[in-house]
């Protein structure tokens, strides 16, 4: 599957992907990073195809998150403020030794999210599409309509302030739905507006 991002100027959002984080264009707006393709299309250009689904962000793997954080700082990046303003972070509940993740501003400035998993051997490429509900249970259920398989379920925080995550599978693509406020009014025609398939 391939993720959507409308932006005002896809020819520059290109450019900035591939100045910044080393994206390698292909033919019709696509981008990869690594086995990990992105269409970029101009806001109000709806694919042929494409399952319109806004997603909150798009999260890439990398070998080292630190490395690349000060990689893709000192080609011109700038932290997302919302996510990590201070730099890499980690989420030790995730899968079995943690996750380390850092978000960058793409194009327009919609979340780019960079993340290993601890203990793994990983490339560049895709790990997740991230969906952000106030209640997941529908997104769940949408993603289960598709065909996607729960692979695991997290609540993370303290009782008084927990965030509940799912991931969730399909074929080699992987879901994230989460409950964490703020919850942004979801504009479906600017940003990460859907998916095409590969």
């Amino acid at each position: 599957m391939i993720p959507v991002l409308a932006v005002s100027d896809p020819e520059a959002a290109c450019a900035m992907l591939a100045r910044v984080f080393g994206f390698e264009p292909r033919e019709n707006g696509v981008m990869m990073f690594g086995n990990h393709a992105i269409s970029l299309v101009e806001i109000g250009a709806v694919p042929g195809g494409m399952l319109r689904m806004p997603l909150d962000h798009v999260a890439f793997s990398v070998t080292d998150t630190d490395r690349a954080h000060l990689q893709f700082m000192a080609r011109g990046g700038n932290l997302a403020r919302p996510f990590t303003p201070d730099g890499p972070k980690d989420i030790p509940e995730f899968w079995d030794h943690g996750v380390r993740f850092v978000f960058f501003d793409g194009p327009d400035g919609w979340p780019f999210e960079f993340c290993m998993k601890k203990g793994a051997a990983t490339g560049q490429g895709h790990d997740h599409f991230a969906i952000r509900k106030a209640n997941i249970t529908t997104a769940v259920t949408a993603l289960g309509n598709m065909g996607c398989i729960p692979v695991a379920h997290y609540r993370l925080g303290s009782e008084e302030k927990s965030v509940e995550v799912q991931f969730m599978a399909l074929g080699s693509h992987m879901f994230e739905v989460f409950a964490e406020g703020p919850f942004p009014d979801v504009d479906t025609d600017r940003g990460w507006i859907g998916l095409l398939s590969s």
